[in-house]
Formats: C-alpha cells, sequence, structure tokens
C-alpha cells in the first residue's frame, strides 16, 4: 500500500509535533535556573547542573557534590494500581538525569555519579557509574538508557533485590536491558 501525505497535511502533523514537544518543555521549566547577581561563575556552573538533573525528572530530587563525584537522589512517588515496574522507570530517569549532566556546561568535570534510589524501604537501590565511558555510548539509540544499564556498581537491599530479579525473569527485560537483568541475577543483596 503506498500512502501519500500532501505538504499541507505534513506541515500539520509536523507543527503538532513542535507544540507537543514545546508543552512537554514548558511544563519542565526554563532550561537554565534563575541566578542571583553576584552569584560566582563556579556558583553559576554547579547551580545550572543541579538544576537541569532535577529538571530531567522531578523524581531526581537532590544532587550533592563532593569534588569530582556526584550523589542524586531518586526518590519515586507512590505507585497507583496499574503502573510501570520500577526497574525499567528507574533505568530510563537515570539515564535522562545522566545525560543532562554530561549536556550542562562544567557537567563533563564529575567523573563518578552515585544514585541512591528509595524502592522499598529507605535507600535500598544504589548505583554507581563511572562518566567517562558515558560520550561513546550516548550516540547510540537509547545509549542514555543502556549506559543507565550498565552500572559500575550496584548495591540492593534484600527485598528491592528480589523485586529487580522477578522483573528480569520476564522476556522483554531481558531483551530491554540484558546488561542490567545480567547483573541482577547474580548480584548479592547488602544487609
Amino acid at each position: 500500500m503506498n500512502v501519500k501525505i500532501g505538504g499541507a497535511t505534513l506541515a500539520v502533523i509536523l507543527t503538532g509535533m513542535l507544540i507537543a514537544l514545546g508543552v512537554s518543555e514548558c511544563q519542565r521549566g526554563p532550561l537554565n535556573p534563575e541566578l542571583a547577581d553576584g552569584t560566582s561563575e563556579e556558583q553559576k556552573t554547579w547551580q545550572t547542573i543541579e538544576h537541569r538533573i532535577k529538571r530531567s525528572d522531578p523524581t531526581l530530587t537532590e544532587v550533592t557534590r563532593d569534588q569530582q563525584t556526584l550523589t542524586v537522589l531518586y526518590l519515586p512517588g507512590p505507585c497507583a494500581d496499574d503502573c510501570e515496574p520500577w526497574v525499567p522507570h528507574m533505568l530510563r530517569v537515570v539515564g535522562h538525569g545522566l545525560a543532562a549532566l554530561n549536556g550542562t556546561p562544567g557537567g563533563k568535570q564529575y567523573t563518578q555519579v552515585t544514585v541512591k534510589a528509595h524502592i522499598v524501604d529507605g535507600a535500598d537501590v544504589e548505583l554507581v557509574y563511572d562518566m567517562q565511558g558515558f560520550d561513546a555510548i550516548k550516540t547510540q539509540q537509547g545509549g542514555y538508557v543502556t549506559f543507565a544499564s550498565m552500572p559500575h556498581r550496584l548495591d540492593f537491599s534484600a527485598a528491592a533485590l528480589s523485586q529487580a530479579q522477578d522483573y528480569c525473569q520476564g522476556p522483554s527485560a531481558r531483551g530491554f536491558y540484558p546488561e542490567f537483568c545480567d547483573r541482577v541475577t547474580t548480584e548479592p543483596a547488602h544487609p
């Protein structure tokens, strides 16, 4: 079947897509934070990095730094009856947060990012990323999420590990997140 789209129809479709993207972008707020007069360049850089990571998703609630490392708190809200499993949601959110860091001026100075996630009961998932490999993978299709699926180190509570292992038993999980699921099936829980 050969479908032809006229110029006017294509213009309407593209305009609709641009409006949808624009609305989504506006809901996330401005790309750069409002900065007070007299803010040093170092503080401007840090506040922009912190703002853009939090802007990438509201579940990334806190960002702290220590020289060349960052710690990001991932705090998802309570789940409704029919919500997505936490593993794919977390990996997608973390991937976009890492992309926001990497794309922010001054962001590449941070070579290690630790994500502390509150999934079941408290800080029960910890993912540590070595950001030096990010540029090599980010240009691939789904590269942000693929990178998020391959933390340098990961640590789970027993309850969170059990949920992740249950999720990884599904065929789609292994198809979309093979590296992560391979690691989860062999990972011991921390006390």
